[in-house]
């Protein structure tokens, strides 16, 4: 009998263990961050934003940002807030991949990629930080539009496979830029690791530690350069909702072919481009 219970008991410690703590606990947050902000209506919504946006860009492993900002700049009236949360949910979210993920980042192939954007990645928030520069933003949206209804329809468009050490820079630079122009810094590096016709794996290994990076390197440039933006300790609340939404978000990348995969990835960032044409558009 006593040893009946002993046995019990470990399975429930162990049941318990294997509990994903991490989301548990996100969870946990995000309802008592819903109950503080039941009086605030936008308040609360942001919240719900930030999840449901986690849960789409985690599937493929970018476009937060654009996602939940178009979002979350019709919904909060305060511009600079909206930056603190995109800020402060974006790292979160990429922190939980990165670290769900971690067995698929087996080498460091994405240094090449993060060089060229760390290289360019201060000409990028400059750009942001000069009003006259959202011309870019429309171009920038139409051209991934383009392509990312292209490969939505065809996802098989291996074109090349190179493997040049100056062409991962490069493309890594363009993703420096628009990393610190619209804290969109993979859209470049996702389309060339497509193009090389790198299975879903491979892919998330390169763009995923790409994007922490250089988010972490670009929040603390743009803290320098505009202290306004900085974070706050009311937006942390809203990394709660951000790793939710990454846990389920990987789990359906999991279940997903590299075809699907790449029709996701085409979509994202399709999306992306018709939200930042719309936003220009609403701003101009």
């Amino acid at each position: 009998m006593i040893e009946l219970v002993v046995q019990r008991t470990r399975l429930h410690i162990r049941g318990f263990s294997s509990l994903p703590a991490v989301p548990l606990i996100a969870f946990v947050f995000l309802l008592l961050s819903a109950y503080w902000f039941r009086s605030a209506p936008t308040g609360e919504l942001a919240l719900w934003i930030v999840l449901a946006s986690a849960f789409i860009s985690s599937i493929a492993g970018f476009a937060f940002s654009p996602i939940a900002g178009a979002a979350l700049f019709f919904c909060k009236a305060d511009p600079i807030v909206v930056v603190q949360i995109l800020l402060v949910a974006s790292l979160a979210q990429q922190l939980y991949c990165v670290w769900r993920l971690r067995s698929e980042i087996k080498s460091f192939e994405f240094v090449p990629y993060l060089v060229g954007s760390l290289a360019t990645l201060p000409l990028g928030i400059f750009l942001l930080l000069n009003s006259r520069a959202s011309i870019l933003l429309p171009i920038l949206g139409i051209f991934l539009l383009s392509y990312g209804s292209f490969v939505a329809v065809k996802p098989a468009i291996a074109m090349c496979s190179t493997n040049a050490l100056l062409g991962r820079i490069l493309v890594g630079a363009l993703g420096g830029i628009t990393g610190g122009l619209a804290a969109f810094p993979a859209a470049f590096v996702a389309i060339w690791c497509q193009v090389q016709g790198f299975d879903k794996g491979r892919q998330r290994s390169i763009v995923q530690p790409f994007i922490l990076i250089n988010q972490a390197v670009a929040i603390t440039m743009l803290s320098l350069a505009h202290p306004a933006s900085s974070p706050s300790l009311e937006t942390i609340q809203y990394a709660a909702p951000a790793i939710l939404g990454a846990h389920f978000g990987i789990h359906i990348f999991g279940k997903m072919s590299t075809s699907g995969f790449n029709r996701l990835v085409g979509a994202a960032l399709a999306i992306a481009g018709i939200l930042m044409v719309a936003k220009m558009l609403a701003l101009g």
